[in-house]
């Protein structure tokens, strides 16, 4: 066996070099090699390079001549691993990459676009928080660059105007500027991701998922958009923006952040426009709850020959009192879902159709008995 160096260029110029382990052996009169194992960059194995000749030798075998080995450093990898591979079976890679090639942005945007999504998958933090996940896991671009954490200097920061930031400026921009760089191409990724998921899944596209949530800040927050609402997490005092999230067949295919006093009824218009719009969808099942429904946009998905799944709000609403005294007849049990843990039974949830007394319009009555307790 013997070390052999490989020369690798990258991007840029620079020239990485690495050590393998070769094995020899004469196969059919000729010499064969084979790799054993990657041993690593260069530069990484030369302080070791006397230790590791002696053993490939078969030196220093009495146990008190055997150089001491001793861990370096281990990081975590198998998140990275798993995200990577569905970045890039998802398409998604391909996809930004095709868009930032028009910009002249390279590649590094997508890569970095991964580093966030693993990040938010294993560790949800913000960008300042990520520099710690940095430090314990082995983030790589497509090439195997690792990014590192650079932390400013106690002095430095100490005697900044922003003594609670540790990581240094210029890599904290870096991390934000890939969310306002992917911000320009939004509307093209969610389109080209949603027509690879369709054919990749076969997705019936006729059942679409809506829903909103709020999240607010603790400072002014971008202007135009964070604007005090509802708050559904109990800081009616912040500014707040919505987030509305598209859903077809479990796969998230559109969001959008919207102004922060805004009904979550009066969103639903500009959301199927833009359905109909960016992704072809003429006729669709809207589904949503309670906070969604008006008259007004019942009326409007009739008038534009759109289907409608809607929860009833019971509150001065006199017919609803109707459909519930109509349900005399035979419950239909739906299926289960999945109950919180093995020996706990599932809560039943029963439904039966009354007559709605419009043409055209289905209404039923659910029994939960989740929602009952």
């Amino acid at each position: 066996m013997f070390l052999r160096t490989t020369k690798v260029k990258r991007l840029g110029g620079s020239v990485d070099e690495y050590i393998r382990l070769v094995e020899s052996d004469w196969n059919a009169g000729r010499p064969r090699h084979r790799v054993i194992c990657n041993l690593g960059r260069k530069e990484v194995l030369a302080p070791h390079a006397d230790a590791l000749l002696r053993l490939l030798q078969g030196k220093d075998k009495s146990p008190a001549a055997r150089p001491e080995v001793a861990a370096v450093g281990a990081w975590d990898w198998g998140v990275m691993l798993v995200a990577r591979h569905f970045w890039q079976q998802l398409g998604v890679q391909e996809i930004i990459d095709s868009l930032t090639k028009k910009r002249g942005l390279g590649r590094e945007l997508a890569d970095r676009a991964l580093a966030l999504v693993a990040n938010r998958l294993c560790e949800p933090s913000s960008e300042h928080g990520m520099a710690r996940w940095l430090e314990t896991d082995f983030v790589c671009d497509r090439w195997g660059r690792r990014w590192l954490p650079e932390w400013r200097e106690e002095s430095e920061r100490l005697s900044s105007q922003r003594p609670r930031v540790r990581v240094k400026d210029r890599q904290l921009r870096q991390w934000y500027r890939t969310l306002d760089q992917m911000l320009v191409h939004k509307k093209q990724i969610e389109k080209e991701l949603f027509l690879r998921l369709r054919n990749l899944f076969s997705l019936n596209v006729d059942l679409v998922f809506y829903d909103l949530t709020s999240t607010y800040f603790e400072g002014h927050g971008p202007g135009g958009l964070a604007l005090h609402g509802h708050s559904r997490d109990g800081k009616p005092r912040n500014r707040q923006v919505l987030v509305g999230l598209v859903m077809i067949e479990g796969w998230p295919i559109a969001h959008h952040v919207l102004a922060g006093n805004l009904r979550d009824s009066t969103t639903v218009a500009e959301v199927l426009a833009d359905l109909q719009a960016r992704f072809g969808l003429r006729r669709v099942v809207f589904v949503g709850d309670r906070g969604m429904v008006t008259s007004s946009n019942l009326d409007w998905l009739r008038a534009k020959e759109q289907g409608y799944v809607v929860g009833l709000k019971r509150r001065r609403q006199p017919e609803i009192l109707r459909y519930l005294e109509a349900a005399t007849g035979a419950w239909l049990e739906c299926p289960a879902g999945i109950s919180a843990g093995e020996k706990s039974p599932v809560p039943k949830t029963l439904v039966q159709e009354v007559a709605s007394g419009k043409t055209g319009v289905r209404v039923f009555v659910v029994h939960s008995e989740e929602r009952l307790e």
